[in-house]
């Protein structure tokens, strides 16, 4: 059943892509996931604008084709997939949907693969997993699945959830003798972590000489300081370490304050509209 305000915003999300506004569209699609992240209608019209908006980069104005650091919100994960499956509605993308830039293909990280011949499912392809949680049987070489890679191999950790909660404050720790510069804190957030800047949030560099483990009680503590606050229930604090690219790079860590209360809420059904922890 779908709601009023629901229905509103699917409503002005066809109209947005009838008008070949793929950006606008998608930012009302992602409003909707993050009340109802299963719901089907939104999920069958978020495939249908990406395609679109990925591979007609010429229909739209420059600030509404997508880009693919657009394609890297966790919100969108179940419509991505390299799933191999006859009939699959979600197997079109690869790297050549997306206008050369081959870096940028995705899979789905719900989803498995075979090692052995490589074949990758989508969750709604998986055989059933056995009581102690394993998937088997590969449809091409029967063999045991493995858990998929997340989107271009990234590491989960430093992946960021999407959550229906408003980023109020971010904290980023670079180890090494100098602060981080403004043109790298925009790039790390822009490419590792791209939510970063959908609430206009505070963002604060630090630095230390040599990090102590991956440098996570450190930037934790950093935040704290921010204010007393942010150590109570009324804020949700997620910490994501990571290191440039290269066996030497950098290591950093970003540290996401949110605010513990849903940003958007549907207000024809309010007891379902629950942010995501």
């Amino acid at each position: 059943m779908v709601t009023r305000w629901t229905q509103g915003l699917l409503d002005e999300v066809n109209m947005l892509l009838l008008e070949k506004k793929y950006r606008s569209a998608l930012q009302k699609l992602l409003i909707i996931f993050d009340v109802y992240p299963d719901l089907p209608q939104a999920q069958i019209l978020a495939s249908a604008l990406i395609r679109s908006g990925s591979t007609r980069t010429t229909d739209a104005s420059a600030d509404e084709t997508l880009e693919p650091r657009h394609l890297f919100d966790s919100r969108l994960d179940p419509i991505f997939c390299a799933c191999e499956a006859p009939g699959c509605a979600v197997s079109w993308v690869s790297g050549h949907h997306l206008m050369g830039d081959a870096t940028a293909a995705v899979s789905n990280p719900l989803g498995a693969q075979c090692r052995a011949c490589g074949v990758t499912l989508c969750r709604r392809h998986l055989p059933a997993a056995d009581r102690y949680g394993m998937v088997h049987g590969c449809p091409q070489c029967g063999r045991e699945l493995n858990p998929a890679p997340p989107p271009n191999g990234r590491q989960k950790t430093n992946q960021t959830p999407r959550l229906n909660k408003r980023l109020v404050d971010v904290v980023v720790l670079v180890e090494g003798k100098r602060p981080p510069s403004p043109e790298f804190m925009t790039g790390l957030c822009t490419h590792v972590i791209p939510d970063v800047f959908d609430d206009d949030p505070r963002i604060k560099g630090y630095h230390e000489k040599r990090f102590r483990g991956d440098g996570s009680e450190m930037a934790w503590f950093l935040a704290a300081d921010l204010s007393d606050a942010y150590t109570t229930d009324a804020y949700d604090m997620r910490v994501y370490p990571g290191q440039q690219a290269g066996r030497h790079g950098q290591l950093w860590v970003i540290v996401k304050i949110f605010e513990n209360r849903p940003k958007h809420v549907d207000p024809d059904n309010p007891a379902t509209s629950e942010f995501a922890t």
